[in-house]
């Protein structure tokens, strides 16, 4: 298995936001990320991880 890395652009592109908004959310650490270099990396892992738990707790709340 193979982790894939990507960058601002990329990370946006796969969730479907503006850069300006994922760095705001990287930036408050609601999106995980690191800052390489000046410049943010996300692991794809981590981005589906943050959704099946989102997407866990949602289903566990009542209504």
């Amino acid at each position: 298995m193979s982790i894939e890395i990507m960058d601002i652009a990329e990370a946006a592109t796969y969730l479907n936001i503006k850069k300006g908004t994922l760095y705001r959310l990287a930036k408050s650490g609601q999106i995980p990320g690191t800052k390489i270099g000046g410049q943010w990396r996300f692991k794809r892992e981590r981005l589906d991880e943050l959704f099946r738990t989102s997407a866990s707790a949602d289903t566990d709340s009542p209504e």
